[in-house]
C-alpha cells in the first residue's frame, strides 16, 4: 500500500509540474502574440493615416481616425452596457423564481403545521437537514 501511494504521489506531482510548465509557455506564447498585434495595430493605424493625408490634409487625417477610434469604442460600449443590462434581468429573475419557491414551500409547510402538527415537525426537520447538508462548511470556509 506503501508504493501505490508513492506512486500516485508521483503522478500528481507530475501532472501538476507539466501543467504548470504549460501555463508558464502558454502565457509567455500569449504575451508575445499581444505584442505583435498590438504592433500590427499601429502601423496599420500609420498605414490607414498616410493613405487618408494623401486625399486629405494630415491634420483631417488624424481626425479622421480619432473620430473613428471614438466611435468604435462608444459602440463597444454600449453592447457591453447592455449585455450588463441583460445579465442583471436574467440574475433578477433568477433570485425572484428562488424567493418564490421559498414562500410557496414555507406557505406548505404552515399549512401542514397547522393541520398535523406532527407530520410538520417531521418535515421542517427533514427540510432543515436538506438545506443544511447542501450548504456546509467547506474546508476553504474554515480556515
Amino acid at each position: 500500500m506503501q508504493t501505490l501511494g508513492a506512486v500516485l504521489t508521483a503522478l500528481l506531482a507530475a501532472d501538476f509540474g507539466a501543467a504548470a510548465s504549460r501555463y508558464k509557455r502558454n502565457a509567455l506564447l500569449w504575451a508575445i502574440v499581444a505584442v505583435l498585434l498590438g504592433t500590427a495595430y499601429v502601423f496599420a493605424l500609420v498605414a490607414i493615416a498616410l493613405a487618408l493625408a494623401d486625399r486629405y490634409s494630415p491634420v483631417v487625417a488624424t481626425v479622421a481616425i480619432a473620430i473613428a477610434l471614438l466611435a468604435t469604442a462608444l459602440v463597444v460600449v454600449a453592447v457591453m452596457a447592455a449585455l450588463n443590462a441583460r445579465d442583471r434581468r436574467i440574475l433578477d429573475e433568477r433570485r425572484r423564481r428562488s424567493m418564490l419557491q421559498t414562500n410557496l414551500a414555507l406557505a406548505a409547510a404552515t399549512s401542514i403545521l397547522k393541520k398535523q402538527p406532527l407530520i410538520g415537525v417531521g418535515t421542517a426537520i427533514a427540510v432543515g437537514l436538506l438545506l443544511g447538508l447542501g450548504k456546509g462548511r467547506r474546508r476553504s470556509d474554515r480556515r
